[in-house]
């Protein structure tokens, strides 16, 4: 085996075990290589809820290199893991993902590591294993994306260079994941899939982080998306797709293609729109063909409707907009999810009472409310930064979720112990008893059922009150 990759599995409280989706990103570089003539093995410690010593019995013997998957909640988990690898063997330690791209020098100098990838990954590690398997130095500075210490313990390395055609991509290495039916998604048929269909966002939201794809947004062509749903319902009888684009909708006439292709193949998919969908390029039109494609989810995110924070925090867009597209969407059958952040800056008791009278009128089956957290190269980080104050570290650890019923920081007026308030208000108010019926009514499978349930429990678990 040439290459092991790794997704981690998480420590902490508020993480959200009821959503698990497939590592795309590491079955992108998978593919790559594996088209290149080189072997990999996937090991997805996450989903299969492996210990970090089930997760170094699963790597395979002789791997010459391990590249780990690492954001902000998994540091402590790639930290202990990449000493263990290194102390048991030889292999080339090779650490990627949005902090590594945030951060590579903190990576480089507190985890046991020999280079980190910024950026997309797949070009990076392929010219890497290409490198090891030829017995040439990887270490010249000659690899885009590579970050190295040199002699002097400096970090150096050129820049990322961004994946232009993502049509040039092979569609990920599915079969070296564990079965789908491992993961965890609100499905309304099953067995589901997850694709990206594009990569990036046009947007700045202080909270986003860039670090990855920056501003610039590229796109698979409606044909190459349509072509990997037929191969999914064709080779693992997929009978639901999760889109995880950052926003799908960026590109009007592309959506609508692949909406006129799934009616047109008429395998009679669900399709959910999971992690959120703008409303500029929405009408009723669009959402009619949508849901004749078979999408039945949409989420919005909204983060707050209080104007002065939105615009404190970057977040352009039109509540009036979503309002009237959440309306249109609920009466053509789509369950309408909003998106919402507590404990943003400029935030008070009277943003939270806009935000909720927002999400009740707007008719939201369900809102997710979820703790700010200033992620190494955010904005928000650079606010805390210069005008707030780090209640816990973010940059080496956080070791907790979006639900974990903790504040990260303060900023402005706000103290900690409002914040909280305001998180608790805003579930007990938000989920009435009314609502809480309607959203069990508005099951249509045992899975969306079991999916509720750990979605319940998850946000328990942190600690809502």
């Amino acid at each position: 085996m040439d290459v092991a990759l790794i997704n981690p599995r998480p420590r902490g409280a508020g993480l959200n075990e009821a959503t698990v989706e497939p590592p795309l990103g590491l079955g992108y570089m998978a593919a790559m290589l594996e088209k290149n003539g080189i072997s990999c093995a996937i090991i997805d410690a996450n989903a299969c809820g492996m210990s970090e010593q089930e997760t170094l019995e699963s790597l395979p013997a002789g791997a010459k290199i391990v590249g780990i998957s690492m954001n902000s909640f998994t540091f402590s988990a790639v930290q202990s893991l990449a000493r263990a690898i290194r102390a048991g063997g030889t292999a080339l330690i090779i650490i990627g993902g949005p902090l590594p791209s945030a951060d590579p020098g903190l990576i480089l100098r507190e985890i046991e590591c020999d280079g980190v990838v910024r950026g997309e990954g797949e070009y990076v590690l392929l010219n890497i294993a290409l490198r090891v398997n030829a017995g040439r130095s990887l270490f010249d500075g000659t690899i885009p994306g590579l970050v190295f210490r040199d002699e002097n313990k400096g970090v150096i390395g050129p820049a990322p260079e961004r994946i232009m055609d993502l049509d040039e991509l092979p569609f990920p290495a599915f079969h070296l994941l564990p079965p789908l039916a491992t993961y965890r998604t609100r499905s309304r048929k099953q067995p589901a899939a997850a694709i990206i269909t594009s990569r990036g966002c046009a947007f700045d939201c202080s909270f986003c982080s860039k670090d990855i794809f920056q501003r610039k947004v590229t796109f698979r062509s409606a044909e190459n998306v349509l072509a990997e749903i037929a191969y999914l319902v064709e080779r693992y009888g997929i009978r639901q797709i999760d889109i995880l684009d950052d926003n799908a909708a960026q590109n009007r006439e592309r959506l609508e293609r692949i909406m006129d292709g799934l009616i047109e193949a008429d395998y009679g998919l669900a399709i959910n729109m999971q992690t959120g969908i703008r409303t500029e390029l929405l009408d009723e039109p669009l959402l009619r063909k949508m849901r004749k494609a078979g999408v039945f989810k949409l989420a919005f995110g909204v983060e707050s409707a209080d104007e002065l924070v939105l615009r404190m925090n970057g977040k352009t867009i039109d509540l009036a907009k979503v309002k009237e597209t959440a309306g249109k969407a609920k009466s053509l059958g789509f369950i309408v999810y909003g998106f919402f952040i507590i404990g943003l800056p400029g935030e008070t008791d009277e943003s939270l009472k806009k935000t909720l009278s927002f999400a009740v009128s707007a008719g939201f089956d369900l809102a997710n409310f979820s703790m700010a957290i200033p992620f190494p190269g955010t904005e928000l980080y650079r606010m805390v930064e210069e005008k707030g104050r780090f209640l816990f570290n973010t940059q080496r650890n956080i070791d907790s979720g979006f639900y974990a019923r903790k504040v990260f920081f303060e900023y402005g007026d706000a103290r900690a112990s409002d914040i909280l308030r305001r998180y608790d208000t805003a579930y007990k108010q938000f989920y009435s008893f009314t609502k809480r019926v309607s959203m069990v009514a508005g099951v249509r499978s045992l899975s969306e059922l079991l999916w509720m349930l750990r979605a319940f429990i998850s946000v328990k678990r942190g600690g809502v009150k």
